[in-house]
């Protein structure tokens, strides 16, 4: 045998060990990345020590690989992709090309890691029992990580400016949530599958404790959908149910039954008292350009024209939105907003970087359309207008061609999904692949609706294992032999006429 070949069995045996140390060091990354942010000290060692992971992982993967052609394959997309954004964003004039190389890797990660753990898991099968074990463990760590922050009061509010949730010592909240949300059907199922009633009250007690008092809405969907789906999957597998999903409701109803009090229901209530308060000072501004006998809540919106319309709305926006008109005047600002009154579309964070992205796009070539914009070109006096929905985001940043290969990519693994469940629901339908599935759906959910998934490389890396975990379930997997496939009448009047044949 070959070093080379030796090298290479004594990497597959280790591979467990390995998955197990990337699991372990992503929590500790937040953890050290919150306290530099903490202390001012900034993220250049994070930062460099996760390029330095997907390095190593990247390396370790190619080196073991059987099928080089998938990495080929990345790589090519990944230069074609990253010369044409290049190309787009030198034709406007690059400002700060480190950082935009910088985010282009943060989001390459993903599906190079997802590349890469499947390949591991092609190399030694035993990486899928790890990939359990590094959720279980991961989801114990930051649950000791939150309550060592809440004992010594050092913890980190979900929601600054009301000053409400706990996030604990972790940057991002909706990240954090994200990654909260995939470990709980995962490691709710792990603990029901150990048979003990007990050890499931304890997972469900801290994994809903934690997304309760997290308190964003995804959290709470992720806490109902792990209620609802798991007892589902249990049902489906002909599981015993009773007592999971007993402890599964009771964790429901208590979280319902005290959403008053959740830091998500109270902070939307802040929200929509601030809202209400906004629009009747828009309203009071608006009112002000009315001619005398005018009432401005009786006016018919749909009716006015562009000029009417500008006439009464500009006080607004400017008062508002006084960023988008300084940068792209009232009139752009205006239509891009379809001439809304409403203070919640003018207001609202998302929305508005959204709004402020189109018109930037506007501003550049048409090249940027198919290939995006520069990162640093979405700051405006300081204010990062970088969109708050992933799917968003890959368009603004690497332009139709990015989305696409992105959609192309995820979708793969759906198509996976839906074809396994087609040809043999009975057989691919497991407890496994049901807590997987919850996890997943979840992370698509995340993704459409935040930032914190598919551009965050601590919760990308979760969304590569689920992705890694789908392939395996479906391709690589041994199955005991559950259902026969049906037999088609016509195969079997030919064997029939085959056998009479040599009779």
């Amino acid at each position: 045998m070959s070093k080379s070949a030796e090298l290479k069995t004594s990497i597959r045996q280790k591979l467990p060990l390995f998955m197990l140390i990337l699991f372990i060091l992503q929590p500790l990354l937040d953890v050290t990345s919150f306290w530099q942010e903490q202390l001012g000290i900034g993220n250049t060692v994070t930062l460099a020590l996760r390029f330095v992971v997907l390095a190593v992982v990247a390396l370790l993967g190619f080196f073991l690989s059987d099928r080089k052609k998938c990495y080929y394959i990345f790589a090519a997309c990944c230069i074609f992709l990253l010369a044409g954004h290049c190309l787009a964003c030198s034709i406007k004039g690059y400002e700060n090309i480190f950082s935009d190389l910088t985010n282009f890797v943060r989001v390459a990660q993903m599906p190079l890691f997802t590349i890469c753990f499947i390949t591991f898991l092609r190399q030694n099968k035993d990486c899928y029992q790890a990939i359990k074990k590094g959720f279980v463990y991961n989801f114990i760590i930051i649950s000791a990580i939150v309550l060592i922050s809440v004992l010594s009061n050092t913890y980190l509010h979900t929601y600054e400016y009301s000053q409400l949730g706990i996030l604990g010592w972790f940057s991002t909240s909706n990240a954090q949530s994200a990654i909260l949300s995939f470990m709980t059907p995962i490691v709710i199922m792990l603990a029901h599958q150990q048979k003990k009633p007990w050890l499931v009250a304890v997972a469900v007690l801290a994994s809903f404790a934690q997304l309760y008092f997290l308190g964003t809405r995804l959290a709470f969907l992720a806490l109902a959908c792990t209620a609802i789906g798991i007892p589902f999957v249990l049902i489906v597998n002909k599981e015993q149910w009773r007592s999971t999903t007993a402890i599964l409701l009771i964790g429901l109803i208590l979280c319902l039954a005290t959403i008053k009090l959740s830091p998500m229901y109270r902070n939307q209530t802040l929200y929509n008292m601030e809202m209400s308060s906004k629009q009747g000072d828009a309203m009071a501004m608006m009112g002000k350009e009315l001619e005398e006998g005018f009432n401005i809540y009786t006016i018919d919106w749909d009716s006015l024209d562009k000029e009417e319309a500008m006439r009464l709305l500009t006080v607004v926006y400017e008062y508002y939105r006084g960023d988008l008109v300084e940068r792209f005047g009232v009139e752009k600002v205006m239509e891009e907003y379809n001439y809304s009154h409403t203070i919640t579309d003018i207001t609202g964070t998302r929305y508005r970087k959204i709004i402020f992205c189109r018109l930037l796009q506007q501003e550049h070539p048409p090249l940027s359309k198919v290939f995006g914009m520069e990162l640093a070109r979405m700051s405006y006096k300081d204010t990062i207008y970088d969109v708050e929905n992933d799917f968003h985001g890959i368009y603004f940043l690497y332009g139709a061609v990015g989305l696409v290969m992105m959609i192309a990519f995820i979708g793969y693994f759906i198509f996976l999904i839906v074809k396994a469940l087609t040809q043999d629901a009975k057989k691919y339908f497991t407890l496994d692949a049901g807590a997987f599935g919850i996890a997943f759906c979840l992370a698509l959910a995340y993704a459409y609706n935040t930032a914190g998934v598919l551009r965050r490389p601590n919760s990308s890396f979760y969304l590569s294992l689920l992705l890694a975990v789908i392939y395996y379930l479906v391709k690589l997997h041994p199955y005991p032999q559950t259902s026969q496939p049906v037999e088609k009448k016509r195969p079997r009047l030919f064997a029939t006429k085959a056998k009479r044949t040599q009779d």
